[in-house]
């Protein structure tokens, strides 16, 4: 053969080689992609069945649980599925039997997920009706005089239908006789006889389905399934890959010329393997571990709780830590974070029994197994004063963190250390807290709900309602104005004053509402009495409430002779922030003609700022200032420097809290507008006709 067609040979044989190499790579790096997803796919699906079974275990035990987890789990679970069975790598036909394996995977996770379904409602029910019980018996002390024995019964039977559900043991329930009976002719009784074994005889019924229930959700067979697909799948994928490799060695027998590219792909391919299985321990260690302290996280905490016998939590959480955030960034927050891990890793990492959690945010848990309750105060007294002494130095800043640590070994335990947690935070002059019963932090808790129920209820029941207190003009000696406070009427008739209701509203969605009612029952009242104007407090919140302000200023527009007489008293006691936003606000009411007043003026401590940046019509000064006036001279000077201040501004006073003729007398010889207090009038359901008052 002559040199220059062995050339073109040559050269044909290497164009053919390198597409073959290429058309080799790209199918390699497609299949290897395609099988990692398939992996990556089963086991989040598999990992998302273990928390919807974890979820419903706790479902089950606990009786305030959060139903959106299960709702979230069961999405996630049929999307991951969906996911799974839409793979590429599926319509290969060498993997028509893993298809059909998910085919039948598929049904088991609808009957699955069907049988949550029937769980959740029996589960809701018997819920509905241990509450029920349990509270039918703690109002019913009259029967604990008209028939104890009767009483300590109910109690028992309760007792017996909370331990069925909590051990999933009919045994409890089986053997024993819940229905009460009573030969009382006390009507109370005979009803809370028939009403307990009403919900009785339902649970009784109910029971042995929700357990039978239980127990098919929790003993599926749907992790048989998947350990099948996955086995299935890895066979058939081996013999893939076997083939892979053939053709490989094939193209390095046949073209010896492509030795090197041969070489590199195998590189290559054997790198993707080593990366799969990096992703698969990356994707087992993020699980239980935090990726920015390399803690175990908050799953792993749970898993733990549930193995060891003698549980013993202390929670740490730096204090201020949004701030820090806030100031220096997230970065100088997060190296805080590290350091502080650190800290916690040398003090605890080698001490037995003892595990270092990040429970989430700005919060560590160390657990400890088998260990007093003075000992972990002991240890939690040295962790906090090591980590205030400790210099946080972070690019060049040298910061301090105070952290406030919470110690519980009261079963619920993360719950209870929570919850004296919480009372710490609260408590500035504390830096450890144990948790005990007596704490009566629970009893806290309960209060907030009854106050809860008591806003819903008067909410539903237009029991919102406001009061009127007169703002006299100690010139003329009359009424000029109507300041409107809030009060929630009771069923009996008596009315709450807004200190023990307003600000657990407004951590709840029936505040809006209520600054909603007041608006429009004060401009109903201002329309039935147009000689006097009208004011109403507003808040922060209420000028962030953007449906709020809105559904305001359409009331105003629609009724512009009343707008003008109806002012807005801005809260400073809650420290208004974003000054624009409040000016845009005054300026809108400006244009009705309302006035704007600054409430409880004295309290805070940043207040002068306000009046360079606001306009202000009227400035109230606060009662605590006033009404000592008479026997403090310090008093009497801010009351004066006060009043002068704001005339120098074009603005007037209204002194609160004025309870005395003495203190009316001195307020109107400064030089001070207007009075308000009880000394002229409690406040009233509705204003008064005559405007006239005697000082």
């Amino acid at each position: 053969m002559k040199l220059k067609q062995l050339m073109f040979l040559v050269l044909g044989v290497g164009i053919i080689s390198s597409i073959a190499i290429v058309y080799f790579y790209i199918i390699q790096k497609d299949f290897t992609k395609q099988h990692r997803e398939f992996l990556l796919s089963v086991n989040a699906l598999e990992n998302a069945h273990i928390d919807l079974e974890h979820q419903i275990l706790q479902n089950s035990i606990y009786s305030y649980h959060n139903q959106d987890e299960i709702s979230a789990t069961i999405n996630q679970v049929e999307n991951t599925y969906i996911e799974l069975a839409g793979s590429k790598i599926l319509n290969n036909k060498t993997y028509l039997q893993t298809k059909n394996n998910l085919l039948s995977l598929q049904a088991d996770i609808r009957l699955n997920l069907q049988n949550i379904e029937e769980y959740i409602m029996l589960n809701a029910g018997i819920k509905n009706s241990l509450v029920f019980l349990s509270r039918r018996i703690e109002n019913a002390s009259f029967l604990e005089k008209d028939d104890r024995a009767l009483f300590i019964q109910s109690i028992k039977i309760l007792k017996h239908f909370n331990d069925a559900k909590r051990m999933q043991d009919l045994d409890y329930i089986n053997h024993n006789n819940f229905l009460l009976k009573s030969d009382s002719k006390n009507p109370k009784t005979q009803s809370f006889v028939e009403n307990f074994n009403l919900h009785s005889k339902y649970l009784i019924n109910r029971y042995p389905i929700f357990v039978q229930t239980t127990k098919t959700v929790l003993n599926s067979d749907i992790h048989n399934y998947l350990e099948k697909v996955k086995k299935e799948f890895s066979a058939v994928s081996v013999n893939d890959f076997k083939a892979l490799d053939m053709f490989a060695f094939i193209l390095f027998s046949l073209f010896i010329s492509s030795l090197s590219l041969v070489v590199v792909l195998f590189i290559k391919y054997i790198k993707e393997n080593q990366k799969l299985e990096e992703t698969t321990a990356s994707l087992e260690h993020s699980l239980s571990y935090d990726h920015l302290t390399d803690l175990h996280n908050r799953r792993a905490f749970e898993i733990q709780l549930k193995k060891i016998t003698e549980p013993h939590l202390l929670i740490i959480n730096i204090d201020g830590f949004k701030y820090i955030n806030d100031i220096y960034g997230n970065d100088v927050g997060n190296v805080i974070l590290q350091e502080l891990a650190q800290i916690l890793k040398d003090e605890f990492s080698n001490r037995p029994n003892t595990c270092i959690y990040r429970l989430g945010g700005d919060e560590f848990g160390i657990l400890f197994n088998k260990i007093s309750s003075e000992n972990a105060l002991e240890i939690a007294k040295k962790l906090e004063k090591k980590i205030s002494n400790y210099d946080f130095i972070v690019y060049d800043l040298t910061l301090h963190l105070l952290v406030s640590i919470a110690s519980n070994s009261t079963v619920p335990i993360l719950e209870n250390t929570d919850l004296a947690l919480k009372l710490l935070k609260k408590d500035h002059t504390l830096r450890i807290l144990e948790y005990n019963d007596n704490l009566n932090i629970k009893t806290d808790v309960k209060d907030n709900m009854n106050t809860i129920e008591l806003i819903k209820t008067a909410v539903s029941n237009d029991r919102i309602v406001p009061f009127f207190q007169p703002i006299i003009n100690l010139k003329t000696s009359k009424i000029e104005k109507y300041e409107a406070l809030v009060r929630l009427k009771l069923e009996n008739g008596t009315f709450l004053p807004p200190f023990k209701f307003l600000d657990i509203s407004k951590k709840s969605s029936y505040y809006h509402f209520i600054t909603k009612t007041m608006i429009e029952k004060t401009l109903k009242m201002a329309q039935e009495f147009p000689q006097y104007r009208f004011s109403i407090n507003i808040s922060m919140i209420d000028i962030l409430d953007a449906k709020l302000t809105h559904m305001l200023f359409e009331i105003l527009n629609a009724n512009p002779e009343v707008a003008k007489r109806l002012d807005i008293e801005l809260l400073e006691s809650e420290n208004l922030q974003n000054l624009q936003v409040v000016q845009d606000f005054i300026t809108k009411l400006h244009a009705f003609g309302s006035k704007i007043l600054v409430d409880d003026f004295g309290t805070g401590y940043s207040n002068f700022s306000y009046f360079s940046n606001l306009d202000i019509d009227l400035v109230k000064i606060d009662g605590s200032i006033v009404s000592e006036i008479e026997t403090d001279n310090k008093k009497l000077h801010m009351v004066t420097s006060i009043h002068k201040f704001s005339n120098g501004m074009n603005m007037k006073n209204v002194a609160e809290f004025v309870e005395t003729r003495e203190v009316a007398l001195l307020l109107k010889e400064i030089g001070i507008e207007y009075a308000q207090g009880y000394y002229f009038s409690q406040p009233l359901e509705r204003p008064l006709e005559n405007d006239e008052v005697v000082i």
